[in-house]
């Protein structure tokens, strides 16, 4: 194996290392509240209303609700009116102390605040279980420049930098797009597989959102400078070589399925 395919593997294994664990536990409904999927966002709130839960933040489609007497703060996602999911997230969202027997806003939920007033916005979207720690930074300059990574992760926009909080924040707001927007194929065997909105990305997050995809890489080489790797994705008999320069993907192009071979 290459050392560029060494490389590359071995940034991929770490996202995978430092967010799997994450990942899973979402999946999981909250404790008591598996039944509201389904029901009407104001069907919802009463149901969580009378079970001690209370609206402490939203943004979107994402809001979060407090339970003071269980110390359990809860994620609910609505989709078209709907509520998606209900799962159980860090108190430190909910701007509470994690583990403490008395209410109140966490060091945490400050600087998230102070963060918002810097970029001038009502509140910030991304939570602290969306940091590699499980908790917001110290330093409201750099929870700034994570959440403005975040967002142009989250609405499509090209990254601005390659390295701190604010390329962090973009890589993290890549893993919650792909979560919001599950990437589907068309194709029962033939097709191309969309991928362009990959260009532009860092490498180790474009990586891990391919195998998020159904690819796995059969060959790296050096070519002009670029790492190019060769992708093969076998539901959908997609084969595509993707060149990264100075850590970004500069291209992505289907080539013939004997590529992959």
């Amino acid at each position: 194996m290459s050392v560029t395919r060494r490389s590359a593997l071995t940034a991929a294994l770490s996202l995978s290392a430092l967010f799997a664990s994450p990942l899973v536990s979402a999946q999981d409904p909250a404790p008591g509240l598996g039944d509201l999927q389904g029901q009407d966002d104001h069907a919802a709130s009463h149901t969580l209303a009378a079970r001690g839960y209370v609206r402490q933040s939203g943004s979107g489609d994402y809001s979060n609700w407090w339970n003071s007497r269980d110390r359990r703060c809860v994620m609910v996602r609505s989709d078209r009116g709907r509520i998606a999911s209900a799962v159980t997230t860090p108190a430190p969202d909910c701007g509470q102390q994690a583990g403490s027997q008395k209410d109140g806003v966490s060091d945490g939920a400050k600087v998230a605040v102070a963060a918002a007033a810097i970029l001038g916005i009502a509140a910030i979207v991304h939570h602290a279980h969306q940091h590699d720690d499980g908790d917001h930074s110290d330093d409201p300059r750099h929870e700034a420049e994570y959440e403005r990574g975040y967002r142009d992760a989250l609405h499509g926009y090209r990254a601005e930098a390659d390295s701190g909080n604010y390329s962090d924040g973009y890589g993290a707001g890549l893993r919650e797009r792909s979560k919001q927007v599950p990437w589907q194929s068309d194709n029962g065997g033939g097709s191309p597989v969309r991928l362009d909105d990959l260009v532009g990305a860092r490498a180790a997050g474009a990586e891990s959102e391919l195998r998020a995809r159904g690819f796995t890489d059969r060959d790296a080489q050096q070519r002009d400078g670029r790492s190019v790797v060769t992708w093969w994705n076998a539901r959908s008999r997609d084969c595509v070589h993707v060149a990264t320069g100075d850590g970004r993907v500069e291209s992505i192009r289907a080539v013939d399925a004997s590529n992959c071979r």
